[in-house]
C-alpha cells in the first residue's frame, strides 16, 4: 500500500513538472509575442501609410479636388493634397528603415496623425451631412462607422506600442 502511494506521489510530482514546464513555455512564448507586438504594430503603420500615401499620390488631383470641398481646410487643398501623402510615405520609410529614437519619433508622429484623421472622421460623422473621404485605396470604400472603428483600433494599437516601447526602454528590454 505504501509503494502505491509513493508511485502516486512520484506521478503527481512528474505531472506538476510537466504542467509547470508547459505553463512556463507558454509564458515565455507569450512574453516574446507580447514583446514583439509593438514592432508588429510599427510595421502595420508603415504598411498602412505607404499604401494610403501611394494611392493618394496616384490620384493626387482627385485628392486635392476633394480637399477643396472640405470646410475650413479647402483653402489649403494643394498643401494638404501633396503634404499628407508625402508625410505618410516618409513616416512609412522611417518606421521600417530606422531604429531607436528615430523610429520612436516616427511612431509618435504616426499615432498623432492617426488621431487627427480619427478626429476628422468623428467631426464629419457628427456635423457634416455630405461627407467627403479621400483616405485612399480600400480604406476609402469603408462606410463611415467602420472607418471610424478602423481608425480607433489603429489609434489604440499605436498608443499601446508607444507605451510598451517606453516601458522596454525604461526597463532596458529594448528589442
Amino acid at each position: 500500500m505504501q509503494q502505491l502511494s509513493n508511485k502516486a506521489k512520484i506521478a503527481s510530482v512528474i505531472d506538476r513538472i510537466v504542467q509547470y514546464s508547459a505553463i512556463q513555455w507558454l509564458r515565455d512564448k507569450g512574453l516574446w509575442v507580447y514583446k514583439k507586438l509593438p514592432l508588429g504594430i510599427t510595421y502595420g503603420y508603415a504598411f498602412l501609410y505607404m499604401y494610403t500615401g501611394y494611392d493618394k499620390l496616384r490620384h493626387v488631383e482627385v485628392f486635392i479636388k476633394g480637399n477643396r470641398k472640405i470646410p475650413l481646410i479647402g483653402h489649403y487643398a494643394e498643401l494638404i493634397g501633396w503634404g499628407i501623402p508625402l508625410l505618410e510615405i516618409l513616416l512609412a520609410v522611417l518606421l521600417v528603415f530606422t531604429f531607436g529614437r528615430a523610429r520612436q519619433i516616427a511612431l509618435r508622429v504616426s499615432v498623432i496623425m492617426m488621431g487627427i484623421f480619427t478626429l476628422y472622421l468623428l467631426l464629419m460623422l457628427l456635423f457634416v451631412p455630405d461627407r467627403i473621404c479621400h483616405c485612399g485605396g480600400v480604406i476609402e470604400s469603408m462606410d463611415w462607422t467602420t472607418h471610424l472603428i478602423f481608425n480607433l483600433v489603429w489609434l489604440g494599437a499605436g498608443i499601446f506600442a508607444i507605451k510598451k516601447l517606453n516601458n522596454y526602454k525604461r526597463l532596458n528590454l529594448e528589442s
